[in-house]
């Protein structure tokens, strides 16, 4: 499983925002400039981040985007399956097990059982816990 660059800048701007807007909104060209990211790509993952109510937007001349629910409620599984096409590991272990081997691949079990280790891991941990257990943040 590879996490995307659209999933790994997701995380980023949603850190940025907490560290820097507290419930303010913060411009998509703010997060751009001080993460150097695209602006246009910024905006396609808050347009998802605003469809899966994880920011809002706000209008007006200091308007642009905060975070809609509380640090402690977003976690990284959250922000990865609002902006990426899903956290599969194998293509077994799709919705869709577009493989035709799965139900006879002994294989196909362990990749099931691993990615939701995986999973486990990312819907434990949240936005409030990275900045606590990762960043210097008092």
């Amino acid at each position: 499983m590879r996490i995307t660059t659209k999933g790994r800048y997701a995380i980023r701007a949603i850190i940025n925002m907490a560290l820097n807007a507290g419930n303010k909104p913060i411009s998509i060209k703010s997060i751009s400039n001080s993460e150097e990211l695209s602006p246009i790509f910024l905006e396609q993952i808050f347009t998802k981040l605003k469809k899966a109510g994880i920011a809002e937007s706000v209008r007006g001349a200091s308007g642009g985007f905060r975070i809609a629910r509380e640090l402690n409620e977003i976690t990284v599984l959250d922000v990865l399956e609002a902006v990426e096409e899903g956290v599969e590991l194998a293509p077994c272990t799709t919705p869709e097990g577009t493989c035709g081997r799965s139900a006879d691949c002994a294989i196909s079990a362990f990749w099931s059982d691993t990615e939701e280790m995986i999973r486990d891991q990312l819907r434990n941990q949240t936005i409030q816990t990275i900045l606590d257990k990762y960043m210097d943040v008092e």
